[in-house]
């Protein structure tokens, strides 16, 4: 869910969830096109959680109800380590609240823009984390659709959680799906996405692809430069591969990258799991320990520092009223050195005086 400018939250809202869920210290932290996103804590279980609520302006479309609906039913239907979870689902007339697992630490997105092209190993542990995640949702007829950095969250136990099911599909039942209809968002398209063919889990494995790539060359392979619009090189499956754009990248690696992005889905790998086997046996005894990987490599790269509050007004620093302060020091300084060199001058000519005798007058 992408970051917009966060207002207050409503006091009819917070009230509402107080007396539904107990809810306390109630917190905005994200906004999106279809829902917002707070935290808050559940002092009965002293945890605190996720709340996702389905916007005002959203709750009388009765297509996009379904949707938020099937997404907490998507993500109630699984547990995996690598997935985000969900404790509860309420709806009413007023409101539609998706009660999940708050999950601390940072995107995989802010992750690449901090610092670019992430080293082999980090990113070798994410994609792996990543593509189990994946690899289970599909075990449960679910394809995610919406797989980008952006949705993909590194807690600071080194952990890799996928998340936002928003747009998830549901193989055995597809209904919300017409044939046309794009979703998800762009540069992060599959080819079929974009031309409107029927999506698979091949689809999901093409995202997976472009996952991969951005973290090991810090850029995204479609992009809207050139003469050709993203939606086009999507299309025709143009791009730098990535170990021009990277030359330190294994070549084993570029070929899983190339496999995943065949313009044909038949053509890439038959399933996930292939991927976590292929990187499995590229990792080595590295892939039993990815969160001891991904923790040392956090804490080297201060990846998960607290972030600067939303106002982005830089934080006080407990001597910024002494720095308000220097000029005026300054001068009062000046001031009292100036008095005290009048102050010596003058006592050196008191000095003088009483030296030379006052002019003797005679006796009588």
């Amino acid at each position: 869910m992408e970051d917009k400018k966060l207002n207050p939250i409503p006091l009819s809202l917070i009230e509402r969830l107080t007396a539904f869920g107990g809810l306390e210290n109630i917190q905005p932290v994200a906004a999106g096109g279809m829902a917002n996103v707070f935290k808050a804590r559940q002092p009965q279980l002293n945890r605190f959680v996720a709340v996702k609520s389905l916007k005002p302006h959203l709750l009388e479309n009765s297509e996009t109800r379904e949707r938020f609906r099937r997404e907490a039913k998507a993500l109630a239907s699984v547990l995996h380590q690598n997935v985000a979870h969900v404790y509860g689902f309420y709806e009413t007339e007023k409101d539609a609240f998706i009660f999940m697992e708050f999950i601390e630490g940072i995107d995989l997105s802010l992750a690449i823009q901090k610092v670019g092209a992430l080293p082999i190993d980090p990113a070798c542990a994410i994609f792996l984390g990543i593509c189990r995640g994946v690899s289970y949702i599909h075990n449960h007829h679910l394809i995610h659709r919406d797989i980008k950095p952006s949705n993909i969250r590194l807690t600071p136990r080194g952990e890799v959680k996928l998340m936002d099911f928003g747009i998830v599909m549901d193989t055995e039942s597809n209904a919300l799906t017409r044939p046309g209809m794009m979703v998800g968002s762009p540069c992060y398209l599959s080819p079929e996405q974009v031309i409107g063919d029927p999506l698979s889990y091949q689809s999901d494995i093409f995202l997976l692809g472009i996952c991969l790539y951005e973290m090991l060359t810090g850029t995204r392979p479609f992009n809207d430069e050139g003469n050709k619009t993203v939606f086009q090189k999507i299309r025709d499956c143009d791009f730098i591969p990535a170990d021009e754009m990277n030359k330190s990248i294994p070549r084993r690696l570029t070929k899983i990258i190339d496999k995943c992005l065949e313009r044909d889905p038949r053509d890439r790998f038959a399933s996930v799991s292939e991927i976590v086997v292929e990187i499995e046996n590229l990792m080595g005894e590295n892939s039993k320990r990815t969160q001891d990987i991904l923790l040392k490599y956090f804490d080297d790269e201060s990846l998960l520092v607290p972030a600067i509050p939303y106002s982005e007004k830089p934080v006080k620093s407990q001597w910024s009223g002494f720095e308000r302060l220097k000029p005026w020091l300054w001068v009062g300084g000046l001031l009292i050195l100036g008095f005290g060199v009048g102050y010596f001058i003058g006592q050196a000519h008191g000095l003088g005086s009483e030296v030379l005798p006052p002019t003797a007058k005679p006796l009588k």
